[in-house]
C-alpha cells in the first residue's frame, strides 16, 4: 500500500526548515529538499531530505528534475505537494506549470506573478482595490535627474529597485548594494541612483515616501488561499526587529503574532479571492506611527521566510497545504489565537537594539509564559552538530548588528 504523501521543498534555507519541521512533527514525513547549495542553516539535520543539485537554477533542468522525481515518488506516495521557498523557485515553477501536474498544488498563473513581483505593476492593483500604499516616483536611467524633481516628499525617503529579487538586480555589482536604501538627501540620492545606473542594472527604480516608525512598526500578513481560490488562513504579524547585514536586510528577525483581525485583512482577502489567487503568500505593512494609517509595500506569492511563526500562533501556513491539498479538510482560520515571540536571533539581540517599553513588557510577559520560539532551535532535531551550527549562527549575529544596525525613526 502507497504512504499519504510526500513533500518537495525547493530551497534550503530557514523557511524551508520550517516546513520540515511542521511536517516531521505533525505528519512523520521527512520531506525532500532540493537545493544548489547546502546552506549552513539547515546542515546535519535529520528532518529534511536534502538532494544537491548545482543546475536547479536552470529552468529546463529544474522541469526535467521535478518530472522525474515525481515519477519515482508516485511509486510509494498517494499525493505529491511542492513548495517554493524562493521568488526564484516561485518564478520557476509558475512558469513551467504544465508540466508539473503530478503535483497536488494550483500554482500561480506566470502573468499574475510577474505582476506581483513588479511593484509598479502591483501598486496599479492597489490602486484598483483602494489598499493604501506608499507614495512613489518612477525613475529610468533616461529620466531619473528629471524626475528626481518631481519628490514633493520629505527626507528620509527610500529609494529601491521596482524588482529587488529581479535576475538582472540581482546579478549587478557595485558598492554598498542592498536590496533597500534609506536617503537622507538630495545629494545621496542623486549618488546614489548614479551608482546603481553605473551596474549593469538598468530597470526601474522607486523613490518612495518614508513611513515614520522603527522596525516594530512593520506588520507582516502570512495567507493561504484554497485550491478554489478562497482565503482559508490569514495569520497576522508585528515584527520587532529586522535583519541588518547587507545579505538578508530586511529580513524579519523577530515577530510576535496578533490576535485576531484588522480592517485591512479583510480588504485584502477580499482582493486576493476577487483574483483567485491559489497558495500561500505574504505582504509586508507599516503602520505610520505620525498617522496611524496602514500601508501595504509588496506581496510575495509564497511562503514568508518567517512564516513558521503562524503555526506557533495558531494560523498554520505549513499544515495549511497538507489540510488542503492532501485531505481536502482545510477550515477557515482567519487570524492567530495567541500571542507568540518568533526569534531568528537571540533574545539578548531584542534587550539590546528593540527601545519600545511596551514592545520589551510584551517580551518579558513572553519568555515568563515560555511562549518563545526559534525554527531552527528544535528538540528533535539537536545532535551536537546541530546545536553548534545553531549557536555559531546566533554568535555572528551578535556580531554584526553593532556593525550594521541602522535607527529608523
Amino acid at each position: 500500500m502507497k504512504k499519504e504523501f510526500m513533500a518537495v521543498i525547493l530551497g534550503y534555507d530557514e523557511n524551508a526548515y520550517g516546513f520540515g519541521r511542521v511536517f516531521y512533527e505533525k505528519y512523520g514525513i521527512v520531506p525532500i529538499a532540493l537545493t544548489t547549495t547546502i546552506l549552513e542553516v539547515c546542515k546535519f539535520t535529520k528532518i529534511l531530505d536534502v538532494l544537491v543539485d548545482q543546475k536547479l537554477h536552470d529552468q529546463e533542468h529544474l522541469m526535467q528534475v521535478l518530472e522525474e522525481l515525481a515519477s519515482k515518488l508516485k511509486k510509494e506516495y498517494e499525493k505529491l505537494i511542492l513548495i517554493p521557498c524562493s521568488d526564484l523557485y516561485m518564478e520557476m515553477i509558475s512558469k513551467g506549470s504544465d508540466r508539473l501536474t503530478a503535483y497536488e498544488n494550483d500554482f500561480i498563473d506566470y502573468e499574475l506573478l510577474k505582476s506581483f513581483n513588479d511593484k509598479i505593476s502591483f501598486y496599479s492593483m492597489c490602486e484598483k482595490y483602494d489598499l493604501p500604499y506608499p507614495r512613489t516616483i518612477v525613475v529610468t536611467p533616461n529620466d531619473y535627474k528629471e524626475n528626481m524633481k518631481k519628490v514633493d516628499f520629505s527626507y528620509p525617503l527610500i529609494l529601491k529597485p521596482n524588482n529587488s529579487n529581479s535576475y538582472e538586480y540581482l546579478h549587478s555589482s557595485f558598492d554598498e548594494k542592498e536590496k533597500v536604501y534609506f536617503i537622507d538627501d538630495e545629494d545621496q540620492l542623486l549618488s546614489k541612483i548614479e551608482a546603481i545606473y553605473n551596474s549593469s542594472y538598468q530597470k526601474e527604480l522607486l523613490i518612495q515616501e518614508f513611513v515614520s516608525g522603527d522596525d516594530t512598526n512593520m506588520r507582516v500578513l502570512n495567507v493561504y488561499s484554497d485550491k478554489f481560490g478562497k482565503v482559508q488562513v490569514m495569520s497576522l504579524g508585528e515584527p520587532i526587529l529586522e535583519e541588518y547585514h547587507p545579505s538578508t536586510f530586511g529580513n524579519y528577525a523577530a515577530i510576535i503574532s496578533i490576535e485576531g483581525v484588522i480592517p485591512l485583512m479583510n480588504k485584502i482577502k477580499a482582493f486576493l479571492e476577487d483574483i483567485k489567487f491559489k497558495g500561500a503568500a505574504n505582504f509586508d505593512i507599516k503602520l505610520d506611527e505620525k498617522t496611524g494609517e496602514y500601508y501595504l509595500f509588496e506581496i510575495n506569492p509564497r511562503p514568508g521566510r518567517s512564516s513558521y511563526f503562524t503555526t506557533c500562533a495558531g494560523a498554520s501556513i505549513q499544515d495549511a497545504y497538507v489540510r488542503d491539498l492532501i485531505y481536502g479538510n482545510l477550515t477557515p482560520t482567519i487570524g492567530n489565537d495567541r500571542e507568540v515571540l518568533w526569534l531568528n536571533v537571540p533574545l539578548y539581540i531584542i534587550k539590546k537594539y528593540v527601545k519600545k517599553g511596551n514592545i520589551l513588557e510584551k517580551v518579558k510577559k513572553l519568555k515568563k509564559r515560555k511562549e518563545i520560539y526559534h525554527t531552527l532551535r528544535y528538540a528533535k532535531d539537536n545532535s551536537w552538530k546541530r546545536k553548534f551550527i545553531v549557536c555559531l549562527q546566533y554568535a555572528r549575529k551578535i556580531h554584526y548588528y553593532p556593525k550594521y544596525f541602522l535607527e529608523k525613526k
